[in-house]
């Protein structure tokens, strides 16, 4: 009489233990239910949901792909999953017009504008990872000229509001700086110009800057003249220095003194990701270029070359405040052998490509299966046209893949 009980028992327990074990141990994306979906979209940010079923072997070829693009994008856009086989999920997923796994979506702005469906042939990291940050909306306006400075940040429009210049010595405008703007966009006004060489912070009267390392001016309500932002770089800091200001209780002086006295105290598990993440950009920034003209000049121009010092911290702008090299120390034991990622004598193995561009040789590789996979139908669903055509021959010799088996007690499920 136990074995029927055992049987039931594990049957019962199974899909929590593959719905656990979906994605990698260390993987960043978090599993969320109905309540975690709702609190997701309160926050005025752009997040990707993947919704999933454990069963799903579609689902279970694209977890290292997606946790790829997750670790790439930390924490500036987080990555979620939904289990749509949870009973207390499934009416989430209907809402969301989930007809086939693994569906996978973008919130631009939380709730306040409607999703986009990830559409794209090959659920490989890279096309996550682009998908993502080139839909996040931002308004910042590119102030080219110096002269022109004055006429746009003061407006009369919006000289009543907060303002926010960021003087970067890049031309291209930092995922933080957009995800900011689209974060804080109804309260404060956000600016972009390139300072390349300092010249414009000097004719405003603050000092040039070091290589690399950009600065933002805070003009407050009303005022004409700017104060520099003295606080760290990183979206948690900025976060907070302008929640209060905001929030009308404390002032700006006052909270700039603030921000300038935190302490930057790395993390040991933020810096391991930092670590992985110098390593996965290469790949990402790989997969996101047809050609390796473009890949080339992509290693010149983007996060994937000299990855700390354009990025320094996770989800940070510019180089890394100077820290106590003790913060720095590995345990004993780990890394032995190893060069450290920030070492000036770091050697970047190439990933080997095809004829396509692909990468065909890399421990960091796309996962085998992972390309052209069709999504799987929810069971009793009928599938979608996107699906249907996901599923269409290519140019290539086809390979046909197999649909995959729907469980007999899930037939009659959504």
């Amino acid at each position: 009489m136990m074995l029927p009980q055992l049987l039931a028992l594990s049957l019962a327990l199974a899909p929590n233990l593959v719905s656990a074990a979906i994605f990698p141990d260390n993987s960043l994306v978090k599993m969320i239910d109905a309540k975690g979906f709702k609190n997701a979209m309160k926050q005025n940010e752009t997040s990707v949901v993947a919704f999933v079923a454990p069963w799903c072997g579609h689902c279970q070829a694209m977890a290292p792909e997606y946790s790829k693009a997750a670790l790439g994008l930390y924490p500036l856009v987080p990555l979620y999953a939904v289990d749509c086989d949870a009973a207390k999920n499934k009416k989430l997923c209907a809402d969301q017009g989930v007809k086939g796994f693994p569906t996978v979506k973008m919130f631009p702005r939380g709730k306040q504008l409607p999703p986009k469906d990830f559409e794209g042939p090959d659920r490989t990291a890279s096309a996550f990872f682009y998908f993502a940050q080139r839909n996040i909306p931002h308004w910042s306006k590119k102030i080219h000229q110096f002269e022109d400075i004055e006429g746009n940040v003061n407006a009369e429009k919006i000289i009543n509001r907060p303002r926010a210049l960021l003087m970067n010595k890049s031309n291209k405008m930092p995922l933080l700086w957009m995800v900011l703007d689209n974060k804080y966009h109804d309260q404060i006004s956000f600016f972009n110009h390139r300072d390349k060489k300092g010249r414009s912070s000097v004719k405003l009267g603050f000092e040039p800057g070091e290589d690399g390392q950009g600065k933002i001016l805070i003009y407050p309500p009303g005022e004409k003249k700017p104060v520099m932002y003295k606080g760290i770089l990183k979206h948690d800091s900025l976060s907070k220095f302008f929640d209060s200001i905001l929030d009308g209780t404390a002032d700006l002086s006052v909270a700039n003194e603030e921000a300038a006295t935190e302490e930057f105290i790395p993390d040991p598990e933020v810096l391991e990701i930092e670590r992985q993440q110098e390593a996965e950009m290469l790949a990402l920034a790989h997969g996101g270029f047809s050609d390796m003209i473009d890949f080339e000049a992509a290693l010149k121009d983007t996060a994937a070359k000299n990855f700390h010092a354009q990025n320094g911290y996770p989800g940070m702008m510019g180089a890394a405040p100077n820290v106590d090299q003790k913060y720095l120390k590995k345990p004993a034991g780990e890394g032995q052998g190893e060069s450290s990622s920030s070492s000036k004598s770091k050697k970047i193995r190439m990933p080997m490509t095809g004829d396509g561009g692909e990468i065909v040789m890399d421990v960091t590789s796309t996962v085998k299966g992972a390309k052209n996979q069709p999504q799987t139908p929810v069971p009793g669903a009928e599938q979608t046209e996107a699906a249907a055509a996901e599923e269409a021959p290519s140019p290539e010799p086809p390979v046909e893949a197999e649909a995959e088996p729907v469980p007999d007690h899930k037939k009659d499920e959504l």
